[in-house]
């Protein structure tokens, strides 16, 4: 007669110790993707920002209304677009 895998004697240990690390591994992956020092966390921003002011374009289809689109490659980030109204407005009145 064959034996299930859970009649092993450590299986529930085995498994404990299993969900009790996929915690810890994420912990210990996101520790090490993250810039440790302030320069490269500088650095890092940096390369960001200038990334999304290369992809971002403004149009103004009308006065008082300013559009911003950021550029997708890909299916993996689309286009993204948002508009913005403003009031004129005229100090002293």
């Amino acid at each position: 007669m064959r034996s299930s895998f859970l009649d092993d004697p450590n299986f529930f240990r085995n498994v404990n110790i299993f969900l009790l690390a996929i915690p810890v591994l994420g912990v210990i992956f996101a520790a090490c993707s993250q810039p440790s020092t302030p320069e490269e966390k500088a650095a890092f921003d940096e390369g960001y920002g200038d990334q999304v002011k290369e992809d971002l374009v403004v149009i103004s289809p009308r006065p008082g209304v300013e559009c911003y689109i950021l550029r997708g490659y890909g299916s993996g980030s689309p286009r993204t677009m948002s508009c913005v109204g403003t009031i004129p407005t005229t100090m002293g009145q």
